[in-house]
């Protein structure tokens, strides 16, 4: 028999042990930011019953009021889908009944405005095509409602992509978040801004140059730029049937892998993509992870970092990232050229101007009768368009047949050349990736061309795969990125570099002009 003393002791330990028992039954608490929220963390609270889709995208709602086209009027969302709401509470309903289709199971989307959608206006921007739905959606597009995503937004878009100023004849002109009297990259930019500001989860762009890695780099954000072929083009306002990709914007490596790896693979309607077959990783690229830097062999292409005073700043900021991949123990092999003067032979690689008018005439044919023009020629004599874009349609419509064009098979062969020099130098030094600056400055003035020194078209015109990510901000508070490039088809591989960098890195800003509202943030 126990004593008094004793009884007590005995009561005090079981009461110590059954209060730690319930310490250890109750659930760890959980922190839910829409700004920081990963398609993982939406997913996680849903789950849990602390939100649902049908709340997630009127959270997103809220933000569109109050700073697309008010506050700092960033002008990045062109149109919205009128039937969000009632798509979410579907959502809702089936996730509950049956759980997620895939990972993107109600993830609210914005889609540039170059890229069709069945129900929801899409006119790349261009007054004459403006109010008008496609016959159908965008291969991308479809294969995203498979997975149980949401087609949120049409975003605002340098007009028919035919720029990088952020500017079109229908939505006006994106601001930069980080200076409102900056560029915000083109011609992506809309889907850039409303990644980086919360207009919605992850976004699709599409580049002919560097229209998705441009907004990703002045966005701070993860731009992938998929190798040529790998992502149908069908269903996109073209420029050029060579070097258009579709490609993703996201706030992580882990989000962007989630989309690309949705809307990769071969369709009949692009037949570019017809050399994807046997070369598709066909792991899920979430399986790749958990990978280190350790042992990473990269190589530091000097070529791509420019020489001047101009450029100091953002090559230190992007050689801080590079010391750091070291630290991370990856074997870096630093000082490595082609032999070439890339920047200065980069304007002889692109067969935009050549390829625009048969590309684009192309696509309107799939648009079909409904169409408000027909054709290049009918969009150039409508005058719906900017005026400075009349000069690319002038030099468009004078091109002759391409078939025996001496010039336009000479930048082709440029592009073979140095896509040969790239793949050549990785594999010579048994190289992951290299790495360089994407740009060295950040964002210019709005009303000027994000391009010439501030342009990088090495990855689209050779068709390499690409990643951005963020290196820091410059001296004027501006994003830098730094850029990944691999062999053709090695998406697995960057993806792995990529996510490992950026959990060393953090150098993810995000811009202050944009605040939380009231319900952003909340503990479950």
């Amino acid at each position: 028999m126990l004593r008094p003393l004793g009884r007590y002791v005995a009561g005090l330990a079981i009461a110590v042990v059954a209060a730690g028992l319930a310490r250890a039954q109750k659930p760890a608490s959980h922190e839910f930011d829409l700004l920081t929220a990963s398609v993982a963390d939406i997913q996680s609270a849903v789950g849990a019953g602390a939100l649902s889709y049908e709340h997630l995208v009127q959270l997103y709602l809220n933000r569109i009021d109050a700073y697309n086209r008010n506050g700092p009027q960033l002008r990045a969302v062109i149109e919205i889908n009128a039937h969000a709401l009632e798509i979410a509470r579907a959502l809702d309903t089936e996730q509950k009944a049956k759980g997620l289709r895939s990972p993107l199971h109600g993830i609210p989307v914005a889609v540039k405005d170059n890229i069709d959608v069945s129900d929801i206006p899409s006119a790349g921007g261009n007054l004459a095509l403006a109010g008008s739905f496609p016959p159908r959606d965008a291969t991308v597009i479809q294969r995203l409602r498979d997975a149980g995503a949401i087609i949120f937004l049409k975003t605002n878009m340098d007009e028919l992509a035919l720029g990088s100023q952020g500017l079109s004849s229908l939505g006006g002109q994106i601001l930069n978040p980080y200076d409102l009297k900056r560029n915000p990259g083109g011609s992506s930019g809309g889907t850039g801004v409303a990644v980086n500001v919360g207009f919605a989860t992850v976004g699709l762009g599409t580049e002919t140059g560097v229209s998705v890695r441009s907004p990703a780099s002045n966005n701070a954000l993860i731009g992938i730029a998929p190798t040529r072929g790998l992502v149908s083009r069908a269903g996109v306002i073209p420029i050029s049937f060579t070097q258009d990709r579709v490609g993703v914007h996201a706030k992580s490596v882990a989000d962007a892998a989630l989309v690309l790896e949705q809307i990769r693979g071969f369709d009949p309607e692009d037949l570019l993509t017809w050399d994807d077959l046997g070369k598709i990783d066909r792991d899920s690229y979430q399986n790749h992870m958990n990978a280190t830097l350790e042992n990473a062999r990269i190589g530091v292409l000097r070529d791509l970092f420019r020489k001047g005073d101009e450029f100091r700043n953002g090559n230190q900021i992007v050689e801080k990232q590079i010391d750091l991949i070291r630290d991370q123990h990856a074997i870096v092999l630093d000082g490595l050229t082609t032999g070439m003067d890339l920047p200065a032979f980069m304007p002889s690689l692109r067969v935009n101007s050549y390829e625009l008018r048969v590309a684009f005439d192309a696509y309107l044919r799939r648009r079909g009768p409904t169409s408000p023009v027909k054709s290049l020629a009918e969009l150039a004599a409508t005058a719906k368009s900017l005026p400075r874009l009349q000069n690319q349609f002038e030099q468009a419509l004078k091109r002759g047949p391409i078939d025996f064009d001496a010039e336009y098979q000479t930048r082709l062969e440029n592009q073979r050349l140095v896509k040969r020099l790239l793949v050549d130098l990785m594999d010579r030094y048994h190289l992951d990736a290299l790495v360089y600056p994407f740009k060295s400055l950040g964002a210019p003035p709005v009303g000027t061309s994000d391009g010439g020194t501030r342009d990088n078209p090495i990855s689209s015109a050779t068709g390499l795969p690409a990643i951005v990510a963020p290196a820091g901000l410059n001296d004027e508070g501006l994003p830098i990125a730094i850029e990944f490039l691999g062999r053709p088809y090695t998406e697995s591989r960057l993806i792995q570099l990529a996510h490992a960098y950026e959990q060393a890195s953090h150098r993810r800003v995000a811009p202050k002009t944009t605040p939380h509202l009231t319900g952003e943030v909340f503990t479950y």
